[in-house]
């Protein structure tokens, strides 16, 4: 049930979707996880599975994005998931082209050339569209500020805090062997 789809050749999709679920890990603890909300309601759970850790947060507030307070109170349980807020960035040059890219995809105005076919084809649906719609409502991106990093078998998973419209947000950007981006997301 908790499997993430893959193309028929396996690369990542935009989302490691499984059956109602977004199936990934954080630092090699495996997670399942789901987010979202209605006008007037938003909320989150997160389950990382081998740690029996399951955080459920509900408010009364439609757009509030949750997954960022969903693993810092995991972290607080166990303190091995607790976000770093900064570390020295090993690679100054792929911050600046994440930004870039972040930034692009807010304006629409993005290299698609930097992005995997799957990303890119993800990108052109109304889901996509409207994704990105929502999140460039939440202002430009300010600051880019390196975080951590995940070495797995796709790739790199790279965590950034970013500053968009003045509030802090957390992205994670997968980013393949071949140095294209496959996935960006929340948490």
């Amino acid at each position: 049930m908790w499997s993430a789809q893959v193309t028929k050749d396996g690369a990542a999709l935009p989302f490691n979707y499984g059956f109602g679920w977004f199936v990934d890990s954080y630092h090699g603890h495996r997670l399942v996880q789901h987010s979202g909300g209605t006008p007037g309601f938003s909320s989150v759970i997160y389950r990382f599975l081998n740690d029996k850790i399951t955080i459920i947060i509900l408010t009364n507030h439609g757009d509030r994005v949750l997954d960022q307070l969903a693993v810092d109170l995991a972290g607080i349980d166990l303190p091995v998931l607790k976000r770093p807020e900064a570390n020295p960035d090993p690679d100054p040059a792929t911050t600046s082209r994440l930004k870039d890219v972040m930034s692009g995809l807010l304006t629409e105005k993005y290299e698609s050339a930097s992005l995997t076919p799957e990303m890119r084809s993800f990108l052109g649906t109304a889901s996509g569209k409207a994704l990105w719609k929502w999140i460039a409502d939440h202002g430009a991106v300010g600051s880019f500020v390196f975080s951590d990093r995940e070495d797995r078998g796709d790739g790199q998973v790279l965590r950034y805090k970013v500053s968009l419209g003045g509030n802090s947000y957390w992205f994670s950007v997968l980013v393949t062997k071949d140095r294209k981006i496959a996935q960006v997301y929340w948490w």
